[in-house]
């Protein structure tokens, strides 16, 4: 067996972005600042803050409000992307939230 010298060099690379991958599985936190979910969900800091004024991530549902911090939970955005935006599941979710509340 034949090992490629270009190929060694990049052992070390490789096990950075491991060792990076590693962190982040390990680290996962629950509650994500407004930045955090951007880069979680892959959308701007604006659009974070624009589903927010539209209601379409709601405040005790989606999100806590700690003085000017909001605090996104994580378990709660990720029901939020797989679910249906069908209007029954729309009126479901309300009922749900305000007999919780």
């Amino acid at each position: 067996m034949q090992i490629n010298f270009e190929n060694l060099e990049k052992i070390n690379d490789i096990l950075i972005k491991l060792e990076s991958l590693e962190s982040k599985i390990c680290s996962s936190k629950r509650w994500l600042s407004t930045n955090e979910l951007a880069e979680y969900l892959g959308y701007s800091k604006d659009s974070i803050d624009s589903l927010v004024e539209s209601g379409e991530l709601r405040k005790d549902l989606h999100y806590y409000q700690k003085k000017r911090k909001r605090l996104f939970d994580k378990f709660k955005i990720d029901l939020w992307v797989t679910e249906s935006n069908t209007s029954v599941d729309l009126i479901v979710n309300e009922i749900i939230s305000s007999i919780s509340s």
